[in-house]
């Protein structure tokens, strides 16, 4: 070997040396991350991004910018984040609704959730409340099985759209009541509340952070929450269990998805940093603040409870006979 040839190589091996730092630098992340709310700001999706934004910032030292694409029932933004660059930097808060309820009760969405997200870590969870109006006679969910029994035309209920997790869950007590309902779809859960509260609806079944509100006030009146167990923040209102509503375990719940192209370790790691975060004192807290229930799961666990939640659900769905159709 001549000596310009020596000197060759023994460049080349310095600059693989000296480039090997940058490569080390370059572990995931080594750039701000994108968290994408497919709602508008200021619910609970919106609340649940900004946790999960912290508790990035705290581990890896960089911002996770949060983005709201809201649109389409949350179509707009999940369409986004499907074509987005798969490498773990573009995720999006999904939950209950968006994940599970849409996608088994709309026929001919645009994409299709279940193939184009990959579960990374669950947040929190939250129970809901049915209510009533203050002046409502009901004081008992027994006693609105039993008003809605005697009365000659069926009660009222407002969701916030149709195929809502607030419109299955009514489903699903029709269905365990007996009860024959009118459905009547918003926009948005703040009107059905507001038409609760003013005795134009007999009741609905809100997620509990924006009910808490209204029953602290004294203008609703909560006669059972959905878990099979007590919710911290309303600790005297009982479970439609201990209502006497037999197999109704119903909770909301929100975690963070990805790019089902995204590297399993990323994945992995993603979900292990977020679950542990979120039981750092001080994130309990913020959960517990904004009305949820500290429900940590990594990866895997988080997927597991897609799987059944979704195949519960497409149950409910096909026995209520709930088939509606993308955009009408």
């Amino acid at each position: 070997m001549d000596r310009r040839t020596v000197l060759k190589v023994i460049g080349s091996a310095a600059a693989l040396a000296w480039d090997m730092p940058a490569i080390a630098q370059d572990a995931f992340p080594s750039r701000p991350l994108r968290i994408v709310v497919p709602y508008t700001a200021g619910g609970v999706t919106d609340v649940a991004a900004r946790i999960v934004g912290d508790i990035l910032l705290r581990k890896y030292g960089q911002p996770a910018v949060i983005e709201n694409r809201a649109g389409g029932s949350g179509v707009i933004g999940a369409q986004y984040v499907a074509h987005a660059p798969a490498d773990g930097y573009t995720l999006i808060v999904g939950g209950l609704g968006g994940n599970v309820i849409l996608p088994v009760t709309v026929r001919n969405l645009p994409l299709d959730s279940k193939a184009a997200f990959v579960p990374v870590a669950q947040v929190a969870e939250f129970v809901n409340v049915l209510v009533v109006a203050q002046s409502h006679p009901a004081n008992s969910v027994s006693e609105l099985i039993a008003y809605a029994k005697r009365s000659p035309k069926p009660l009222s209920y407002g969701t916030n759209g149709l195929g809502t997790s607030s419109h299955l869950t009514t489903e699903l007590f029709a269905l365990t009541a007996g009860l024959t309902l009118m459905h009547a779809p918003y926009k948005g859960s703040n009107e059905a509340l507001v038409d609760t509260v003013n005795g134009n609806l007999d009741f609905c079944f809100s997620n509990l952070p924006p009910v808490l509100p209204l029953l602290k006030a004294g203008k609703l009146k909560a006669l059972a929450v959905t878990s099979s167990y007590r919710s911290r923040h309303l600790p005297n209102v009982m479970t439609m269990g201990e209502a006497g509503i037999a197999d109704f375990a119903v909770t909301s719940w929100l975690g963070i998805y990805g790019s089902s192209r995204t590297p399993a370790s990323i994945v992995a790691q993603l979900g292990k940093d977020i679950s542990e975060g979120l039981k750092a004192p001080e994130m309990q807290a913020k959960v517990e603040a904004a009305g949820f229930e500290p429900r940590p799961l990594d990866a895997d666990a988080f997927a597991r409870l897609n799987d059944a939640e979704y195949a519960r659900w497409d149950r409910i769905a096909k026995k209520a006979n709930v088939s509606l159709e993308f955009g009408k």
